[in-house]
């Protein structure tokens, strides 16, 4: 044999040539048969949320006019509209469905499946197919999922993450013009996906490809627009936005905060034990306030430093990579832009992607008869902890109960769930004292007590409770609504009709207060009035039913 022909012999084959003299997958590591059983799994898993209801934020779904409107809701993509492409989603479940909750469960269950096979195919890109299915089978089940999942409005983190995959996707498979384009649809859909473009980037460089200029500065541009629309929506809104423009809330402080909370992120994923919609985690206020964030930030520090060195070292382990990838994908929600809610579960689902492709290659190394009988035990453990997570979101009274269990001083759980006792005035009052107790000066507390007291005939105590929620926090069309159906109750009609045109003064779309003065002219025989006070601003866009409403009220008033 010559020496040259023993040398390549000898010579390393590459992935490529391997490929080449590898046989087929087995029937178990066929892509088909691997994804049949991540969604089935996934409907065993959530079977039980067809049947929850609607909670917290859902309720804003049905408030807006342009998705309770006919038509195939072109109208919602609006300079002022958040995330139109989720809500175009919400109109067509409309359409269809109604306010029945079980389709738009079903949307989101199905959203899910597809982005867990996404990641399947994925992950199958960069380590063997069995290590590849482990990892999809940990974002399919993991308990931590369930909000992304089962929380209805959080569709715009399911569909912005499927675009997310998609780009990925694309992006690997060189196909730079469809990911460029997706990842700017994907931010119609939640503008989280925004910090996609600097991951991307950084895994092209890990993987020593020359990025392609013109596509990173596609992504960027695309990026830069949707942030610019977000500060142009926050600058605009005439009231607390909760994202970026938070009463109380620094932006350092917002920053030292997220350094504890995203270890309460990363145990959840380690271990999801006490998984909750309503954490309760204080804002940091300085290093030293609580003692916690200093250490928190520290250790947080420390991890970044180890997985960029075994990134930039020789070792080059895409392992680190990809989980760095989770807090690069984290940041957007979990770095100096403050939000009114400093910890969101949800928020961990598209970071998560990275996370479970990580533990691919970590999967890689385990001997596969181990990691088989591991997961033979891991799987129906997470399956037991999604159906269980899942039952607690079944209605708002086994929902916010859960809530005040881990939350117990917070009040916002108190308060939701008095609202959902709301057929039983003991009850309520029993859960409102409680959550006043924690929270004296809690305005929606207040005012919850004074409607519970407007519900029980006490309208003098209502009132009472609805000025003291306006000097606590200040005037709004809502609060003098209120006290106009308190004075209405006591027989004061012309204190009630002040009280409305004040409430419509500040908002002059307002649909109660306008309804309420209508019913009091009506009853005095003044059609006119009616007829005038009905007269709906142009500017103003109302939901049909509530404009149906106005317009039986003028027309049972008679001619003006």
């Amino acid at each position: 044999m010559k020496p040259e022909a023993l040398l390549k012999t000898k010579k390393r084959k590459t992935k490529a040539d391997r490929a080449l003299v590898s046989p087929m997958p087995s029937a178990p590591d066929r892509f088909e048969w691997q994804a049949a059983v991540v969604g089935l799994t996934i409907l065993i898993a959530y079977a039980n949320s067809l049947t929850s209801g609607f909670h917290f934020d859902d309720s804003a779904i049905f408030a807006n006019h342009w998705i309770m409107g006919s038509g195939f809701g072109l109208d919602l993509f609006r300079l002022d509209q958040t995330r139109p492409l989720t809500y175009l989603t919400f109109h067509w479940n409309y359409l269809v469905n109604g306010q029945a909750p079980g389709l738009y469960h079903l949307v989101n269950l199905l959203l899910h499946a597809a982005n867990a096979i996404l990641v399947l195919a994925i992950a199958r890109k960069y380590v063997s197919p069995f290590p590849a299915a482990c990892a999809a089978l940990v974002f399919a089940l993991h308990p931590l999922q369930t909000e992304s999942v089962t929380y209805v409005f959080a569709r715009s983190t399911l569909l912005s993450t499927n675009l997310a995959l998609w780009v990925i996707w694309f992006c690997k498979r060189r196909q730079y013009l469809a990911s460029a384009l997706l990842f700017g649809v994907s931010l119609l859909a939640k503008e989280e996906t925004i910090a996609l473009p600097g991951f991307l980037l950084l895994l092209e460089l890990f993987e020593r490809r020359r990025p392609r200029a013109g596509y990173f500065a596609a992504l960027f541009g695309f990026g830069s627009l949707a942030a610019s629309r977000l500060f142009y929506l926050i600058v605009i809104s005439p009231v607390d936005p909760g994202v970026g423009r938070v009463r109380g809330i620094s932006t350092s402080e917002y920053l030292l905060t997220q350094c504890r909370v995203i270890w309460i992120y990363l145990r959840l994923m380690i271990a999801p034990v006490g998984l909750n919609f309503d954490h309760d985690v204080s804002v940091s206020t300085s290093l030293f306030a609580p003692w916690s964030t200093l250490p928190g930030a520290l250790m947080l520090a420390l991890l970044m430093s180890v997985l960029i060195w075994l990134i930039v070292s020789k070792r080059r382990q895409p392992a680190a990579m990809w989980a760095l990838g989770f807090f690069v994908l984290l940041a957007p929600s979990s770095s100096i832009v403050a939000q009114a809610d400093v910890i969101f579960e949800h928020r961990t689902y598209l970071p998560m992607v990275c996370a479970v492709i990580a533990l691919g290659f970590l999967l890689e190394r385990v001997p596969r008869p181990r990691l088989a009988a591991g997961f033979a035990v891991v799987v129906p453990l997470m399956l037991i902890g999604t159906i269980s997570r899942n039952a607690n979101w079944y209605d708002e009274k086994t929902f916010w109960a859960d809530v005040v269990v881990k939350s117990p001083d917070k009040a916002r759980g108190w308060l939701e769930l008095a609202r959902a006792h709301a057929d039983k005035p003991a009850i309520e009052r029993e859960y409102l004292l409680k959550g006043l107790a924690i929270d004296p000066r809690n305005a929606d507390l207040i005012t919850q007590h004074g409607l519970l007291l407007f519900a029980v005939d006490d309208p003098a105590g209502a009132l009472g409770e609805f000025r003291k929620a306006m000097a606590v926090a200040g005037e709004t069309a809502d609060r003098w609504n209120n006290i106009g159906g308190a004075y209405f109750k006591l027989n004061d009609s012309e204190a009630s009709l002040s009280s409305f045109r004040k409430a419509l003064s500040l908002d002059a779309c307002g649909f109660n207060a306008r309804r309420n003065m209508m019913m009091i002219y009506s009853q005095r025989g003044e059609p006119h009035r009616v007829w005038l006070v009905g007269e709906v601003p142009a500017t103003c866009a109302m939901l049909p039913e509530s404009a149906r409403e106005l317009e039986t009220l003028r027309r049972r008033a008679g001619t003006p």
